[in-house]
């Protein structure tokens, strides 16, 4: 067995049990909650946040993380931020800096019986699988009631990991949310993570640690009678040409 499926294993084995760890902690203070919160999730996320950090304090192959301008991080409450995506990293990445999110996810853990809803209840995790039109809009309409009551939106709208720094086209939801719910958008950048682990395989690329960098760029705001479709082609152009002069990868 090589050294790299060893240090993988290791790691996921890891990230499971400190998953466990968080919901053993952090639900029974999600339930208690309600009481006098309408929104019992940010104390949930806020625990778990710490058990992503130790994660990441403890993953073998992750070397330095530098966020560029993170006082834009949680600065614009509420907004739709909206990332490039090279691995599986990226979310558990931005949930160690963004607070009080839903995001949409098509992966099938999050929605998996075993956990009774805890992904979607406590960590705002919505799960839509690709092409259900029909929990695509429900969760359109579970994330506008979440940027009513002051959260954000956490989105990668590529769809997909992408191990280029050619941006895919991006899909429209994020955008259309925008305009409608008058807020802006936040375009993030995240370099490096592909090095470590990226589409196409759950065993890590390297044996040694690669640094990522996070880069919240500046909040851009719809335009009066803007259509969704202008916003995203903005946003996608503006966040091309950070990735075109800036956004060279870490070592």
């Amino acid at each position: 067995m090589s050294k790299k499926v060893l240090i993988s294993a290791y790691s996921y084995g890891l990230f499971i049990l400190l998953m466990i760890f968080a919901f053993i902690s952090a639900y029974p203070i999600f339930l208690v909650a309600h009481l006098w919160s309408k929104k019992p999730r940010i104390y949930f996320q806020k625990i778990v946040q710490q058990y992503f950090r130790l994660f990441y304090k403890m993953m073998p192959l992750l070397g330095k993380v530098k966020i560029i301008n993170r006082d834009r991080a949680n600065k614009f409450h509420p907004c739709i931020y909206i990332s490039s995506h090279q691995s599986t990293m990226d979310y558990t990445l931005l949930a160690t800096i963004v607070d009080d999110y839903v995001t949409p996810s098509n992966h099938f853990i999050s929605d998996y019986p075993l956990f009774i809803k805890v992904p979607k209840r406590g960590l705002g995790i919505h799960y839509i699988p690709k092409g259900d039109l029909t929990q695509a809009n429900m969760g359109y309409q579970d994330f506008g009631k979440a940027l009513k009551l002051g959260s954000s939106v956490i989105i990668f709208p590529e769809g997909t990991r992408n191990p280029t720094q050619k941006l895919k086209l991006f899909k429209g939801g994020g955008f259309r949310l925008a305009i409608e719910q008058h807020v802006p958008v936040v375009p993030i950048i995240i370099n490096g993570t592909g090095k470590v682990v990226t589409k196409g395989s759950n065993v890590t690329k390297t044996l040694n640690k690669k640094d990522v960098t996070i880069t919240f760029l500046e909040p851009i705001y719809p335009k009066e009678n803007e259509e969704y479709l202008s916003l995203k082609k903005r946003t996608r152009k503006i966040m091309q040409e950070y990735i075109d002069t800036k956004g060279e990868e870490p070592s």
